[in-house]
């Protein structure tokens, strides 16, 4: 019987049909397939806010985070020539939020964006500026790349630095709301402030 009904299905060409039919329903599974890739890739695109992915995507640092774990350096040579460098790693911050305890180009405060420009040249700085300022000399004339102190701005003592860029101009991050910055060293606020000049030791 079996036999007869395939060679039924043989004469009347059912096996092309059965042929078609298989492609049909492959090319089904096909389009299926990619309408459910494009739909999920949509999905994935408005949960992401359009950004593409590339890879494993970068987890943003926290806003405020601990200290950068660099050695403070001892009673060596100061640094004489080093100063352009610090001011092109430092105007590279331009730009970035203050953000009060902040470590990272989401947010900075001043003596974490001394220390990582520091860091960035291979250098060594406490955390905080009070730190910073027992860690470096005294200078009387700062040059391009020295660090400049102020004290009692928001709290008591040394609570302030900046970075010398030459001219009487600092970059430094400054307060609550502004962002990273030049700001002149001896006039205004800062100027009424200041606290002296001081060498990072190499």
């Amino acid at each position: 019987m079996a036999a007869l009904a395939a060679k039924l299905a043989l004469a009347l060409g059912f096996d092309t049909l059965l042929q078609w039919v298989l492609r049909t329903l492959v090319a089904l599974v096909v389009i299926g397939l990619l309408v459910t890739l494009i739909v999920v890739q949509t999905v994935v695109g408005v949960l992401t806010g359009g950004r593409p992915s590339q890879g494993t995507a970068p987890v943003a640092p926290p806003l405020a985070q601990g200290p950068i774990a660099i050695p403070v350096p001892g009673d060596l040579p100061v640094v004489r020539d080093m100063g352009g460098g610090i001011v092109q790693l430092a105007q590279m911050w331009l730009g970035v939020p203050y953000l009060f305890g902040g470590c990272t180009r989401v947010g900075v405060d001043c003596s974490c964006l001394v220390q990582n420009v520091y860091a960035a040249a291979g250098l060594g700085l406490p955390r905080v500026a009070v730190d910073q300022f027992n860690a470096t000399v005294p200078i009387s004339d700062p040059q391009p790349g020295d660090l400049v102190f102020f004290a009692n701005t928001y709290q008591p003592g040394i609570s302030h630095v900046g970075i010398y860029i030459g001219n009487g101009l600092q970059i430094n991050a400054p307060t609550t709301g502004q962002v990273v910055s030049v700001a002149s060293v001896f006039a205004g606020y800062w100027g009424a402030h200041y606290a002296g000049a001081r060498r990072v030791r190499a």
